[in-house]
């Protein structure tokens, strides 16, 4: 007996001495719950807080179990009950970035993340989620992936929960076109540039440059075209079929547009507002050319005259009608002016009031930037569908940043508040976001990991096998 205990020792401490010779990649943070992780070798432990992750490890959380993970590149995540996630392979050198490398497989389940260094800093393709349905491969991102083998992802075990409605994307368009330099700043006032295929935002502040323009399609079919050094504000954008929503303001900074308008405001018509200075354009159907020059754009006045009507603001309509507005408090004009086919209107310097042009000069219709509407595009694939809503397969949506999802020779980009589907024939951009992938509390909470010690532990300890 007291031989085989000696012997039972010396495995053991091996084993130790085998756990402290292999570098952790990454550590269990906090944990609801249970997690285990089986090694390349058969090992099989159970982890706790501050618990190694090594290269190779299969993370398995058991039902009602939710656990965070911190990477040593900074990558932090929230597995959710019932998933299996392995860790393939794991390379981060703080002063070699050629050489990062951080793959993952998602067998089960799904998890919620906030990517590290690694994908960012050099080489995009280095980090990778493999799954059976496709392969997420980040450019700097927070997003949420779920593997679902049933209707409405109810295999998690959590079917006594009851059913989310799905909710509609909160992006309100898609550039089109862009020649030169085209920007956007958001609500919190961060900058980022834009290009074709990239989506804008409610609150979102767009800007062009010199010798620039851009095309912009929205969700209800709209278009616009933003001529150079413009600046154009989406103030509010609300859009969603299913819950028979629809109104949009949008408002001219500066420069000029060519607005082809969508389904919001045809039917009823205050739904649609273009705010330009203190004037208000309302539209019947239509399509228009608007411009806010000089003192428009400096104090919100106009100095436009018969003979200069571009020293101010004005509008002129290729299509339909709109209706011009001075002195519009919150939607209240003093005079309004109906404008129609191919007449112009100015506010009018001294007087402040709307006043159809005698003649419009060349300067005015011979406008040289793109017609909004011919510029076509297919609204599922730049929109999404909700063909395969809810139905089994893989899921990721993208809360900030941007993911691409790889499947055989096609690549899916989706952006903030999108949500993309994989399953085995097909890769889509979905119109609206599963209930199961909105809001999911614990998993959420689990990525606060402000207070903690972020140090990875070197070593752990084999529990049971």
């Amino acid at each position: 007996m007291k031989r085989l205990f000696q012997l039972l020792m010396i495995a053991l401490l091996l084993g130790v001495a085998d756990a402290q010779a292999v570098e952790a990649v990454g550590k269990v943070g906090d944990l609801t719950g249970v997690l285990a992780t089986q090694r390349p070798d058969g090992t099989l432990r159970i982890l706790g807080a501050e618990s190694p992750v090594y290269e190779g490890d299969m993370l398995v959380t058991a039902k009602d179990s939710y656990a965070q993970v911190v990477m040593k590149d900074g990558s932090k995540l929230s597995m959710r009950p019932n998933s299996n996630l392995k860790v393939e392979r794991f390379h981060f050198d703080e002063n070699a970035p050629q050489s990062d490398n951080f793959f993952m497989r998602l067998l089960k389940g799904g998890f919620r993340t906030v990517t590290g260094l690694i994908g960012k800093r050099g080489n995009a393709d280095a980090y990778q989620v493999r799954t059976l349905h496709a392969t997420i491969g980040i450019r700097g991102t927070d997003y949420s992936a779920r593997l679902c083998a049933s209707q409405g992802c109810q295999d998690d075990g959590a079917s006594d929960k009851p059913a989310s409605p799905s909710k509609a994307t909160q992006v309100a368009g898609s550039v089109m076109q862009v020649q030169g330099d085209f920007y956007a700043t958001d609500k919190k006032g961060k900058d980022r540039k834009l290009a074709a295929g990239v989506p804008v935002y409610e609150g979102d502040i767009l800007f062009t440059g010199m010798k620039s323009y851009a095309v912009v399609a929205f969700r209800d079919e709209g278009r616009i075209t933003l001529q150079e050094n413009t600046r154009f504000e989406i103030e509010k954008f609300r859009f969603d079929k299913v819950a028979n929503e629809e109104s949009t303001t949008l408002r001219l900074l500066k420069g000029g547009i060519r607005m082809f308008t969508g389904l919001i405001g045809r039917i009823k018509h205050d739904n649609f507002q273009l705010k330009v200075a203190n004037s208000t354009i309302g539209i019947r159907g239509t399509g228009f050319d608007a411009w806010c020059n000089a003192s428009c754009a400096a104090t919100r006045g106009s100095d436009a005259t018969e003979e200069n009507p571009l020293n101010g603001l004005g509008v002129y309509v290729w299509q339909g009608s709109v209706e011009l507005g001075s002195g519009c408090v919150d939607g209240i004009c003093a005079m309004m002016q109906l404008v129609d086919l191919q007449q112009a209107a100015i506010i009018e310097q001294g007087s402040g009031q709307p006043v159809l042009l005698k003649v419009v000069p060349p300067g005015i219709t011979d406008n040289p930037m793109p017609l909004p509407n011919t510029v076509q595009f297919n609204m599922e694939q730049v929109f999404g569908t909700d063909s395969n809503l809810e139905e089994a397969g893989l899921y990721v949506t993208v809360h900030d940043g941007h993911v691409v999802l790889f499947k055989d020779a096609k690549v899916l980009d989706i952006y903030r508040d999108e949500t993309g589907y994989a399953n085995e024939s097909e890769l889509l951009l979905l119109s609206r976001t599963p209930g199961f992938m909105d809001e999911d509390t614990p998993a959420n909470k689990m990525l606060d990991f402000s207070g903690r010690n972020d140090a990875i532990p070197t070593a752990g300890c084999v529990i049971g096998q």
